[in-house]
């Protein structure tokens, strides 16, 4: 009969298909020659069989069992029984290694509960197989530490989450449960040649800051300038909305409609834009006020030197009118509690750059991510085999980055997520720079188009005769 197993050294019997499964009689035929207690060869004797149930991976939609009838020994040297090797089968003996490494690639791509019914174990199983997977990887993968870190944050699965990136090759190199202290400060604990990093940006978080004053004493700290510069344009629009009441109905609707001309450097502005918001500047006195204090901050960071920028700091807060006070508070409180980071950028020149990237990518995640656990969200982002940055290498068996695979099901053309598999150990182990930011976003949108288009249009068959004709 047909090895349909298309397992070397496995003999088929039979095969019946009943409730959407396939059930697979075979044997193993190689016999062991020695014992795997003692070493003894030459002196192992038959000593009946066993009836084992196997699951194996799923085939044309059907799930298969395979129903083995495995050889027991006896060793004639020190008086044991063992059964017979099966080099094929995981070491707990229930499933293929095949099937092992399936079900590992899919709880991935789809939740626990798909995998299992797909299959046919339990969910449990699914969920052990894929912590022990990750398990792994978390200890194979090694990111390279870089020497310009961000911590940034990103909202996945309804909850901020600290992402650790490479700004320098852009790429992401942690994912955190949360951005709380104590997990910053164990990222930092176990980061390897922590001494490469020079410079560590990131947003006004204090948990951020006490973690790496700790963890990175001789690390320079720099706010990203971003950060700070867009709560100036924040104070605009708060003192905008704040002049509503005072507004006429066609008014109100005016500057409403063209707000993003506030919010524009005024360098950027082209003639009729500039005599518009100097029309509403001049009738609205408060307005012009808050939007040139916004230019005037902006301006601050336009400047090369540190020590020009400071001196152009403190003449700005002091130029700021009682009545606008109120409105920039977030503003002077910042620059106040973040004074030194935020002027380090004058030294180091360093931005979050990714966070626009990052914010993107959040969304397209928490779209498919319904269902799914952080640690498998986690898994996706970190160790695609498609997206990850290495030193030029060996690449991994049948796979570079960027591969396109044939998508299951409709037939489409979609770019692998498939994780970094157990095969790969040796290369992936060499130091990987991150995960490439805009190649995982390109990879999440192709499988998320693929998974929401519909399938192709079965073809018409047509009669004999229409053929004939």
């Amino acid at each position: 009969m047909t090895n349909i197993l298309h397992l070397p050294d496995w003999a088929v019997t039979s095969v019946k298909e009943a409730n959407h499964q396939y059930t697979v009689e075979a044997t193993y035929t190689p016999t062991p020659d020695a014992c795997p207690h003692c070493g003894c060869v030459g002196k192992i004797h038959r000593h009946g069989t066993r009836q084992q149930e196997i699951v194996d991976v799923p085939s044309h939609g059907n799930r298969v069992r395979i129903a083995l009838t495995r050889t027991r020994h006896w060793c004639k040297e020190c008086g044991k029984t063992f059964l017979q090797p099966l080099p094929d089968v995981a070491d707990s003996g229930s499933m293929t290694k095949r099937c092992v490494a399936y079900v590992e690639r899919q709880s991935v791509k789809h939740t626990f509960a798909h995998v299992a019914a797909e299959v046919g174990v339990d969910e449990k199983t699914v969920r052990n197989l894929f912590n022990d997977y990750v398990d792994w990887l978390d200890k194979t993968i090694v990111f390279q530490t870089p020497e310009v870190l961000g911590l940034d944050e990103v909202f996945l699965l309804g909850k901020a989450r600290c992402v650790a990136t490479n700004i320098k090759e852009r790429t992401i190199v942690g994912v955190l449960e949360d951005r709380n202290k104590p997990t910053v400060h164990n990222y930092l604990f176990w980061l390897p040649d922590k001494e490469r990093i020079k410079v560590v940006t990131m947003d006004m978080w204090k948990p951020y800051r006490d973690a790496v004053n700790a963890m990175l004493p001789d690390a320079a700290v720099v706010v990203d300038k971003f950060h700070i510069v867009r709560m100036a344009t924040q104070a605009l629009e708060g003192v905008r909305r704040g002049l509503r009441d005072t507004m006429t109905a066609t008014k109100r609707r005016e500057v409403m409609r063209s707000r993003f001309l506030l919010l524009k450097r005024s360098h950027q502005l082209g003639d009729e834009e500039r005599a518009k918001v100097v029309e509403w500047t001049a009738t609205l006195p408060t307005l012009g006020a808050a939007y040139r204090l916004k230019e005037g901050f902006y301006a601050i960071f336009d400047l090369k030197d540190r020590a020009a920028a400071a001196e152009a700091y403190r003449a700005w807060e002091v130029g700021i009118p009682d009545g606008m006070r109120p409105a920039f508070k977030d503003v002077t409180t910042a620059m106040r509690n973040w004074e030194r980071e935020v002027f380090n950028y004058f030294d180091h020149g360093f931005t979050n750059a990714t966070t626009e990237a990052l914010n993107g990518l959040s969304k397209i995640i928490n779209r498919t991510g319904r269902g799914y656990s952080f640690k498998a969200v986690r898994a996706k982002m970190l160790y695609g085999r498609g997206t990850q940055s290495f030193p030029p290498t060996r690449p991994p068996k049948g796979m570079a980055a960027g591969v396109v695979v044939a998508g299951a099901g409709h037939g489409y053309m979609i770019e692998s997520l498939d994780l970094i598999e157990r095969d790969d150990a040796d290369w992936a182990s060499t130091g990987s720079r991150g995960v490439v930011i805009r190649d995982l976003e390109r990879v999440l949108e192709s499988e998320e188009r693929w998974a929401a288009s519909p399938p192709p249009p079965t073809p018409k068959v047509l009669s004999k005769r229409k053929r004939k004709r």
